[in-house]
C-alpha cells in the first residue's frame, strides 16, 4: 500500500451536537491517519482560529453542513468563515474524530 492511499483513506463518522433547542446531527467523512510529521510541523506553528481551520480543513474530507439554500459548504477556510459555522461545532467535530480515533487505536492495542 502507498502512504498515500493511507493517508487519504478516509472513515464516516457521525456526530449529535447537543444545542440548547436539541440535537444538531452532522455526517462527516474524515482521514484518520492524517496526522504526519508534516501536519504537526505545521500546526505548531498555528494558534488560534488558523489552528481549527488547519486541521479542520486536513482532516475532513466531507461533511453534510448546508448553506441557507441548502447547498453542501465546502470544507474550506474560505467557507467555513464566509458561511459563519460555529466554532463550538467546528471544535466538537475535531473532538469527535480524535475521540473516534482514540477508541479505534484502543481497540487494536487492546
Amino acid at each position: 500500500m502507498r502512504i498515500s492511499e493511507l493517508i487519504n483513506d478516509s472513515k464516516d463518522l457521525r456526530l449529535v451536537y447537543k444545542t440548547s433547542s436539541g440535537d444538531f446531527v452532522v455526517n462527516l467523512k474524515y482521514r484518520p491517519q492524517v496526522v504526519t510529521l508534516r501536519f504537526l510541523r505545521e500546526l505548531r506553528d498555528l494558534e488560534g482560529e488558523e489552528r481549527v481551520l488547519y486541521q479542520i480543513e486536513k482532516a475532513i474530507v466531507s461533511w453534510d453542513l448546508q448553506d441557507e439554500n441548502d447547498k453542501v459548504i465546502p470544507v474550506s477556510k474560505e467557507a467555513i468563515e464566509a458561511e459563519g459555522i460555529p466554532v463550538f461545532l467546528l471544535s466538537s467535530i475535531l473532538n469527535a474524530v480524535a475521540s473516534d480515533r482514540g477508541l479505534e487505536d484502543e481497540a487494536k492495542n487492546g
